[in-house]
């Protein structure tokens, strides 16, 4: 369901695009989310990758595809575009790449929320930046946490309480987590399904199956999940110990819905 908001309480709507992919053979839609970036006096659009998974914005500058583009990227610790102003750092694991006629150069990270307010509207591909008049009574809250930036909440499973990062980054899962959790909480003798994905600059193979516990995101919300992955990269078990979440919730249960992060008032909601 799509939210209706009154231009006083938008400062600035971004639309995004959609990303689809190839897996092991399996065809998946909404895999990962872009916004479009346009520099001050230069009419191209760049796309970005909308990743709050990563606390850091970043520049791909890995590989051999233009080097006076990634100056023009690289030249300034501060980018003024249609956005706002952008801090970029280089990224080497990954390169500019062209795709259906549009250049995809980098991530928008969690830093790029720092003192804000959105709106993820995901049924209208748009993200919409509010002010502090928005209407808190259209959504269902939970308390926000930031870990290095990036945002964090609770989530009920088997009627504990476990700390999962929001990761826009993510779209492709609804949960991931650890080996060990993902063996505690997955349907016993649930089909099982492996792909290969590529993570830290390696290609490492992440595990799928249906989510047997009794799991809650938001009260009363038709937000549900129904799958549990994990990956055998160890640095995501270093990751979320660090951390300290016991793993990450992605866009894929939110395809229906308008989450809200209200960093000022470190507070998470989905439309009601």
């Amino acid at each position: 369901m799509s939210i209706h908001f009154t231009y006083a309480q938008i400062e600035q709507s971004i639309p995004f695009i959609w990303s689809n992919d190839t897996l092991n053979g399996e065809y998946f839609e909404k895999t990962s989310m872009h916004i479009p970036v346009q520099l001050e006096n230069d009419t191209t659009k760049y796309y970005f990758q909308f990743d709050t998974g990563s606390n850091k914005s970043f520049l791909y500058t890995g590989g051999e595809y233009n080097d006076s583009l990634i100056h023009q990227f690289s030249s300034s610790k501060e980018i003024h575009s249609n956005i706002g102003i952008l801090n970029l750092s280089p990224r080497n694991s990954n390169s500019i790449y062209t795709k259906n006629g549009k250049i995809f150069i980098g991530t928008i990270g969690a830093d790029f929320l720092t003192d804000k307010i959105i709106a993820i509207d995901f049924p209208n591909q748009k993200i919409h930046i509010l002010n502090k008049n928005y209407d808190s009574n259209l959504y269902s809250f939970k308390p926000l946490i930031l870990s290095f930036g990036r945002p964090v909440f609770s989530i009920t499973i088997a009627h504990q309480t476990q700390y999962f990062m929001y990761d826009t980054g993510s779209s492709l899962f609804e949960l991931w987590t650890t080996k060990r959790l993902w063996k505690k909480w997955k349907k016993t003798h649930a089909e099982v399904d492996q792909f290969p994905i590529r993570s830290w600059g390696k290609i490492n193979i992440s595990y799928r199956t249906n989510l047997f516990k009794e799991t809650e995101i938001f009260n009363s919300s038709t937000a549900t999940l129904s799958e549990i992955w994990y990956n055998s990269n160890i640095k995501f078990k270093w990751m979320f110990r660090r951390s300290k979440i016991s793993g990450i919730i992605g866009n894929k249960p939110f395809l229906d819905h308008t989450i809200l992060i209200d960093i000022p008032n470190r507070k998470i909601g989905i439309k009601k």
